[in-house]
This record gives C-alpha cells, structure tokens and sequence, in this order.
C-alpha cells in the first residue's frame, strides 16, 4: 500500500480537517441558536475551511484519496472527521433556506400590517391622491 504525501503525514491530516470539521461545526452551532453576532466570523471561518479543501492539491477528490492509503484505523478516524464536516455543511445549508424563509415571511408580515397595506374606513387607499390607485384607471 502506498503512503500518503510525505507533507501530509497522519497527524497533520488530522489537525488540518479537524479544523475544517470545527469551523463548519461551529456555523451549524451559530446558525442553530440564531447568534447574529458569532454569524460574521462563522461564516469566514467557514469559508477559509472550505477554500483549504479546494486548495488542496488535486482538490477534494485527491484529499480523498491521500486519505485512503492512510492504514485502516487511520483512514475511518480521518473519514469521519471528513463525513463530519460534509454533514454539517448540507445542514448549514438548510438552516441558511430555513433562515431567508424566515426573513421573507417576517418581511411579508411586517407589510401586511403597515397602515399603507390597508384601505382607510372611506375605501380608499391611504397615501394616494384622492383615493384612487391610478390615474390611468
């Protein structure tokens, strides 16, 4: 079995993905307890940690690789660091679509109760010229 680039040894591996695995951990954490201000910092981490990833040469597909000649034992505790982070990475996903769901539907109900989104008790429309939407019209 070969072995992995000597610059990448065992213990470096796993330093460098479990720092991978932390930042996208800690986007999920931030974005799960709504922190808006851990978010900024979060996000950047993130993205450094997933930029490292496409940096790495040969990208993700040959990080995978590297991994795969580690012996056995190594390779499951790397792979899961790695699953970890893919995990986490399709959940933050999610709760960033839950969370601009959430915005736009606030947003849409802020609106609906503005007294400019109501007619006023003559029928007309509140703000306009003489009660009527157009002149066009």
């Amino acid at each position: 079995m070969s072995q992995p680039t000597p610059s990448m040894s065992f213990d470096g591996m796993q330093v460098f993905l479990q720092k991978i695995a932390d930042a996208v951990s800690d986007l999920r954490s931030a974005l799960e307890s709504n922190d808006m201000e851990r978010l900024p910092a979060a996000l950047d981490q993130t993205n450094v940690a997933l930029d490292a990833i496409n940096q790495y040469p040969g990208g993700a597909e040959k990080l995978k690789a590297d991994i795969n000649q580690f012996p056995e034992d190594q390779k499951y505790r790397l792979m899961s660091l790695l699953d970890e982070a893919s995990v986490n990475h399709q959940i933050n996903g999610d709760l960033i679509r839950l969370a601009m769901q959430r915005s736009a539907a606030m947003q849409s109900f802020i609106a609906q109760q503005a007294p400019s989104a109501t007619y006023d008790s003559e029928g007309g429309v509140p703000g306009s010229v003489g009660g009527v939407l157009s002149r066009k019209v």
